[in-house]
């Protein structure tokens, strides 16, 4: 009988670790499961962001809201989205860098340039999709590259200024109409 307690006893012992191991395993699987559907979901979104920018492209009302800039020299600066962008709406492209802090050709410590678009091209190679523009204006004479990622809604912009000086943007590509940028001061 004294067998028989100490077997119920070591039963009734081993039982609740054997369910927290099993609730710790279902935890894990769980967090293993949230995590495979938030993937799904921001996938999902990369590919609606992505539909959306290349649509917005389509019908010349963009803009791509620079988080970095790469200048000719090779310098990578990083700087503020709402300043710092490349927008096209119908036939006019505006390009514009600020530091957003006063000053400068646009009074944001920068340069706004306005040009219309001459001529446009579109190359679909493999899922890598490039647009190109040739920009004409009093101050903005330019050959503009907006090649996407393969992925999402961010590409780069890159900038041939007819003076020899290059830069390259790289942000995300938005419809203007959802779009929230400062705008300074053009030089045209």
């Amino acid at each position: 009988m004294k067998k028989l307690q100490l077997l119920l006893l070591f039963v009734a012992t081993l039982f609740p670790s054997v369910l927290i191991s099993q609730n710790t395993k279902s935890k894990k699987e769980i967090r293993k499961e949230i995590q495979t559907e938030r993937k799904i979901q921001e996938a999902h979104l990369d590919s609606i962001n992505r539909e959306m920018a290349l649509l917005a492209v389509s019908f010349d009302n963009w803009v791509l809201n620079a988080t970095s800039i790469n200048t000719t020299g090779g310098t990578v600066t990083y700087v503020q989205p709402n300043v710092n962008f490349v927008k096209v709406v119908g036939n006019m492209m505006t390009f514009q860098t600020s530091t957003g802090f006063g000053g400068g050709i646009n009074a944001m410590g920068g340069v706004t340039l306005r040009g219309m678009i001459v001529s446009k091209t579109h190359d679909d190679d493999k899922g890598s999709i490039s647009y190109t523009y040739n920009v004409k204006g009093t101050a903005l004479n330019a050959t503009v590259i907006l090649t996407f990622d393969n992925e999402g809604d961010t590409a780069t912009a890159f900038m041939n200024f007819d003076n020899g000086y290059s830069l390259t943007m790289y942000g995300e590509v938005q419809p203007y109409t959802v779009n929230s940028v400062t705008e300074g001061t053009s030089v045209n």
